[in-house]
């Protein structure tokens, strides 16, 4: 059996239960995907009727090249194009739980609810990067997305691309251009960040901004929906 590696981030997760999923249980779908998704205590709000509502064009997804598990490199462009995607920021050495973690483990609610809603797993999917991929090898993230790639139930859940780059040139373009700020002046072994998810469309626009106090799955998949019933999928 392959060993897995558990970094900080990891650790808070497994210590949480927040992988697969287990932090929510799954409602009865009142014929929306958000309501999968339990309202929690920090998110006393109700959500907008999915279509109701128009998300504004923010900014086109910048490009760049990303490496996979297997070290395989890909287009960033290649790998949002066709399917609405939340991307995500994170390294594995957080330690911070209104951080990565949080975000982490909020997209292991999305994605093992996924399974709920069979609409989702053709036209929706979550990317993560590193944006510290001096630590954040292909070895490391290859560890970290162990959950996902010996997932027996994946087929029937969004995809999740797990990603780090070769070098901070690599990733300088993508985080400039999504704005996703990093600050490594204090300690280098402790990544300043704004916690950051970004919507993009099939077209490859940002079209949804959401920061710490909006990392609500419900509110998220409300845009989500809202995005697939603007091009015509429901």
């Amino acid at each position: 059996m392959k060993q897995r590696i558990v970094t900080t981030l990891g650790a808070i997760l497994l210590a949480s239960g927040g992988f697969a999923g287990q932090n929510s249980t799954p409602t009865t779908p009142d014929g929306s995907i958000a309501a999968l998704f339990p309202m929690g205590e920090e998110f006393e709000f109700t959500p907008p009727i999915p279509g109701s509502y128009r998300l504004s064009n923010i900014k086109p997804a910048p490009d760049g090249a990303v490496l996979t598990p297997t070290g395989t490199k890909r287009d960033l462009s290649d790998l949002l194009d066709g399917k609405v995607s939340l991307v995500s920021f994170v390294y594995l050495m957080c330690g911070d739980v209104n951080g990565c973690p949080l975000a982490v483990s909020t997209l292991f609610d999305i994605y093992d609810s996924s399974q709920s809603a069979p609409d989702l797993a053709d036209n929706v999917q979550l990317v993560t990067i590193s944006f510290d991929p001096d630590r954040d090898t292909v070895e490391a993230i290859d560890s970290f997305a162990y959950p996902i790639t010996n997932d027996a139930t994946a087929d029937k859940k969004i995809g999740w691309h797990i990603l780090t780059t070769e070098d901070q040139a690599a990733l300088k373009p993508i985080l400039d251009g999504f704005g996703q700020v990093v600050d490594r002046s204090d300690d280098p072994d402790k990544l300043n960040h704004l916690l950051r998810m970004f919507l993009v469309d099939r077209d490859g626009k940002i079209r949804n901004i959401y920061g710490l106090g909006l990392i609500d799955p419900r509110l998220m998949m409300t845009d989500v929906e809202t995005l697939l019933i603007e091009d015509g999928t429901l």
